[in-house]
């Protein structure tokens, strides 16, 4: 009777644990399906917000062809031009009409900036000396830089491995760094990349301090590219040689009016230098689209750069989805 009973027991005490493996069992099962869905709908969202994305650049593209063809009085671009202007959210719907999310956008010129690309002549082989004196007056008004920087950087972006300077430095001096790495001898692609180019012998936090006001006045583009008179903040004209008051004069000028020529500029600053009168111009050819696509849970942040050919055809030269710190904002924008 007992062994009957001790039998009954473990029989119950093994439907118990059979019951509690099974129901284990459909909960992890129930669990992995839900992460499944889970990842399914966000790499479904992940995706649409790549095609908005791609959209948005369509749209944008089509807002800079569409400023050429709107502009009869000569070839300039400004801030009143409506790619230019504030572009509100679009809001994007389910296919029940409710909201599941957004996409922000914001083109900006990126000849409002200067080119550190400008220094060296690819074609010639050499530094441009204007730019260089130009460049090495910016050095000293943003944050009192060595103008020896200046020579570093040509170094850094000319083919060879020979010194323009003494203090300068070429894939020798990198080599040495922890970690070690070489010297582009290429066009620098992005502005961070001065981080990477000596600054005299200090740390690379102490370097970064220093390239702090630098860094927002300068830009990277792959062709030599002149400062757009129409676009560029007042620090950046006074950074590249411009007094305050030249400076002042000209943003108060063209908020009434673009400047159509740089004939025009000259009247207002009869007092140009040289070196001025070649980087300046009234015209843009480089601008980025920047903003994020937000769909549920997902985000994808935007940074496209746009060309626009002389014709007016644009085209997409680089794109990568990263964020993008917000540039000073312009007149228009304060406005």
């Amino acid at each position: 009777m007992k062994s009957q009973r001790r039998q009954q027991g473990v029989a119950m005490l093994t439907a118990l644990l059979i019951v509690a493996l099974a129901v284990v069992v459909v909960t992890s099962i129930f669990v992995q399906q839900r992460y499944s869905i889970r990842l399914s709908n966000n790499l479904q969202d992940v995706e649409q917000a790549y095609q908005y994305a791609y959209a948005a650049e369509k749209m944008a593209a089509a807002w800079l062809e569409q400023d050429i063809k709107e502009t009869k009085d000569g070839n300039y671009d400004s801030l009143q031009d409506n790619w230019a202007a504030k572009i509100p959210p679009f809001e994007v719907d389910d296919d029940n009409g409710h909201a599941i999310g957004e996409v922000q956008v914001k083109i900006e010129d990126l000849q409002a900036y200067f080119n550190v690309n400008n220094l060296y002549d690819v074609q010639k082989k050499k530094p441009r000396a204007t730019m260089m004196k130009v460049f090495q007056g910016m050095l000293q008004t943003a944050g009192m830089l060595p103008i020896s920087y200046a020579n570093s950087v040509v170094d850094w972006i000319d083919p060879d491995d020979n010194l323009t300077d003494p203090d300068s430095a070429e894939s020798d001096y990198y080599s040495l760094q922890d970690p070690p790495y070489a010297a582009s001898n290429a066009l620098i692609l992005d502005p961070s990349e001065l981080q990477m180019i000596k600054l005299g012998n200090i740390s690379a936090e102490e370097k970064k301090k220093m390239l702090a006001e630098l860094l927002p006045l300068v830009t990277a583009l792959p062709t030599p590219a002149a400062i757009n008179i129409n676009t560029a903040s007042e620090q950046v004209l006074t950074a590249i040689g411009l007094s305050s008051d030249q400076a002042q004069a000209i943003v108060q000028q063209r908020q009434a009016e673009p400047f159509k020529t740089i004939g025009a500029v000259s009247s207002l600053v009869p007092s140009l230098s040289p070196e001025l009168k070649v980087l300046l111009a009234v015209n843009s050819n480089y601008f980025r689209l920047t903003g994020q696509v937000r769909l549920g849970k997902s985000r994808l942040f935007l940074n496209s750069v746009l060309f626009r050919s002389a014709d007016g055809k644009v085209r997409v030269i680089m794109r990568q989805f990263n964020r993008v710190n917000p540039p000073a904002k312009t007149e228009a924008e304060n406005s």
